[in-house]
């Protein structure tokens, strides 16, 4: 996927402050898309573009299978600003209902309030059925399987 990479400035604001913008490394959120076809993939990762643009960068590894084809897709996403400004957990701007060719197995990991927002996001695409979350005080780990809505 094109894009240019995410910024890693560092801004004011601590985890208490729920108004103030985040530190980059606690506003990232790395996602993985397995179990899919490429074009599953694409779709869910354009979404994460258009609420996330800023992040639209760290670019797509691809995990080769046996036959050569992709397994899994990854990226990073800076979910420190969404299309719309600065990030608040319950304000991430709708994007519609996206068509999915099939299920997607997602998995997010990152910064707690980061990956809420990431959730937020793919449930306003999709619909979204969360398989497990592991959370501690910096990180969470959150497995969702997403479908057309």
């Amino acid at each position: 996927m094109p894009g240019s990479p995410s910024g890693t400035e560092e801004t004011a604001g601590g985890a208490g402050d729920a108004g103030a913008p985040e530190r980059s490394s606690s506003a990232e959120v790395v996602v993985t898309a397995a179990h899919c076809s490429e074009e599953a993939a694409r779709v869910l990762l354009d979404v994460l573009e258009r609420a996330f643009p800023v992040s639209a960068a760290e670019g797509v590894a691809v995990e080769p299978g046996p036959h050569g084809k992709a397994t899994v897709w990854c990226t990073t996403v800076n979910a420190a600003e969404t299309a719309s400004g600065p990030a608040q957990t319950a304000s991430v701007e709708r994007v519609g209902s996206v068509p999915l060719d099939g299920t997607v197995l997602v998995g997010l990991q990152g910064g707690p309030r980061a990956v809420d927002r990431v959730v937020a996001a793919l449930k306003d695409a999709f619909a979204v059925d969360e398989r497990g979350t592991v959370a501690g005080d910096q990180e969470k780990e959150v497995d969702l399987l997403i479908r057309s809505a």
